[in-house]
């Protein structure tokens, strides 16, 4: 095998700068080249990148998005307020974001208390009726004991419970609620056109329509009360706009006209979606 002599005393031509150097000041570079210490470079990185896998997109355990149900809106003590003759009921509700054509029911909205009453003389508030007879998931049109608190077409609550099997020892009631839309009134009594397991809108959006079911005469109906407008006031920034916008409340139309200038309601009036249910 060949020996090679130490190059001590030798020297070497750079392949780079072509000038004279110790050989035993020379190294190699990646490339092959033979330069002096001091002009020597390193393999750029880039020349040799290394792989990079495509990031994850997919989960391995996913779920589609839920929907937020609608829930009842606390509104503010005695934010009802009736003018004497006039059927317009206007809440006060700052900065909501209910709008026009949201059909509403008003929850815990008269006490006994004499200090907290909204109290409308005869006229009932909130609205209800009672079932007449038994409702069938099919029928279009319902019987009632009346019809005077619905206005001529809306939208009505209804929320029942089955009644158990003959011999069942440890039935446990099923709570049916259903939303049901009509389109008429008739005979004092009926309402007609009904599309059952409908659902009605709130701030704008309309849920999930609900289940056509059976109901037993009895129970409790409430309709519907559809905002007509929106209160607002202008208030001043201190900055750009000058001005900005607050809503301040909504009207509702009642299905009579109110006896008295009557503000009223109590500290634990809410504004419900139609399919929240009575409490």
């Amino acid at each position: 095998m060949p020996r090679y002599a130490s190059g001590k005393k030798a020297v070497a031509i750079s392949d780079r700068s072509g000038m004279e150097f110790p050989y035993h000041e020379m190294v190699r570079e990646w490339n092959g080249s033979l330069v002096h210490i001091t002009e020597f470079e390193p393999k750029q990185p880039q020349l040799e990148p290394k792989p990079i896998s495509s990031e994850g997109v997919a989960l391995r355990n996913i779920r589609p998005d839920r929907v937020e149900p609608p829930v009842a809106l606390a509104l503010p003590k005695d934010p009802f307020t009736v003018t004497n003759g006039s059927p317009t009921l206007t809440v006060e509700f700052l900065n909501h974001d209910l709008q026009v054509g949201d059909e509403v029911l008003f929850l815990n909205a008269a006490s006994n208390s004499p200090i907290e009453s909204f109290n409308l003389g005869t006229n009932l508030f909130p609205l209800f009726q009672i079932l007449g007879s038994n409702l069938s998931a099919t029928a279009t049109t319902v019987n009632l004991d009346g019809n005077n608190n619905f206005a001529n077409t809306g939208f009505f609550f209804i929320q029942s419970a089955t009644t158990p099997v003959a011999g069942a020892t440890d039935y446990v009631p099923v709570i049916q609620r259903e939303v049901i839309k009509y389109t008429g009134k008739s005979g004092g009594q009926n309402l007609t056109g009904l599309t059952r397991g409908t659902n009605a809108p709130f701030r704008g959006k309309t849920g999930a329509s609900t289940t056509a079911t059976a109901h037993t005469a009895g129970v409790n109906v409430f309709p519907s009360l559809k905002i007509q407008t929106i209160t607002t006031r202008t208030e001043n920034t201190g900055a750009q706009p000058a001005t900005k916008t607050v809503n301040t409340g909504f009207t509702v139309t009642l299905p009579y006209n109110a006896s008295g200038n009557i503000t009223g309601g109590g500290q634990n009036a809410f504004v419900s979606p139609m399919f929240r249910g009575i409490r």
